[in-house]
C-alpha cells in the first residue's frame, strides 16, 4: 500500500492510504486514515496477508491516483510486496519530481527494490529535492529507536515523582494531597502504606 500525508494533519496519522487490500484499510480507517479508492472494484487479497497482483485496468487506474497524490503531499511510505517477486514500481520517477521540495519518501520495500522507481535501497539519497529513505535494515534501526523512546519516557517519569530534579527519589509524605499531585504522579501510585 501508500500511505501518503500532508503537513496539514500533522502530527496525525496518515491522511490518505491507497490499498488493494480491504482488511488494511479497515484498519488504517481504524487510526483515522482517509481511504482513496479506485473505481474499479478487484480484491487485492492474496496469500499469507500480502496483496495480489493486480489487474492492468486496476493498475492505470492507481497510477494516475498517485500522481495526483504525489503532487499534493509532503510525505509518502510504500510497502508493497509480493512474494517471491521484485517490488512493484508504485511511484515513477516523473511522480517524485513532481513532489514539493524538502518532500519525504519512505520505501519499505526497498529490500525487493523497492516501489519507488528513484529510491536507492540499502541508503539515505535525494533525488530533485525530495529525500528518500531506502534502507533495507529498518527491522534491526527499531530496537535502538524503541530503547531510546522508553528510556526517555522512564526518565521523565523519575524527574516528574521526585522533588529534587538532580537526585531521583520520591519524598513520601505522611498524607498525599491528590487534588494538587501531578497527574502523572496521581496515576503511578498504586498503594499509600
Amino acid at each position: 500500500f501508500c500511505s501518503f500525508l500532508s503537513s496539514n494533519y500533522f502530527p496525525r496519522f496518515p491522511s490518505s492510504l491507497v490499498s488493494s487490500r480491504a482488511a488494511a484499510l479497515e484498519q488504517f480507517k481504524s487510526l483515522g486514515a482517509e481511504p482513496l479508492e479506485v473505481d474499479i472494484q478487484e480484491s487485492g487479497e492474496g496469500q499469507g496477508g500480502y496483496a495480489k497482483e493486480m489487474s492492468k485496468e486496476f493498475i492505470e487506474a492507481e497510477m494516475k491516483l498517485f500522481a495526483k497524490q504525489c503532487q499534493e503531499v509532503d510525505i509518502l511510505i510504500s510497502t508493497a510486496l509480493i512474494p517471491g517477486r521484485r517490488a512493484p514500481i508504485l511511484i515513477t520517477k516523473p511522480m517524485v519530481e513532481s513532489m514539493k521540495d524538502g518532500s519525504v519518501v519512505v520505501d519499505l520495500a526497498a529490500e525487493a527494490g523497492g516501489n519507488i522507481e528513484t529510491t536507492v535501497p540499502g541508503e539515505l539519497s535525494v533525488h530533485k529535492g525530495v529525500t528518500h529513505i531506502g534502507y533495507t535494515d529498518l527491522p534491526s534501526r527499531l530496537p535502538t529507536q524503541s530503547s531510546t523512546l522508553y528510556s526517555n519516557n522512564i526518565t521523565k517519569l523519575l524527574r516528574a515523582i521526585s522533588p529534587d530534579k538532580e537526585n531521583f527519589h520520591l519524598d513520601v509524605k505522611e498524607v498525599f494531597d491528590y487534588g494538587t499531585m501531578d497527574h502523572v504522579v496521581r496515576g503511578s501510585i498504586v498503594m499509600q502504606v
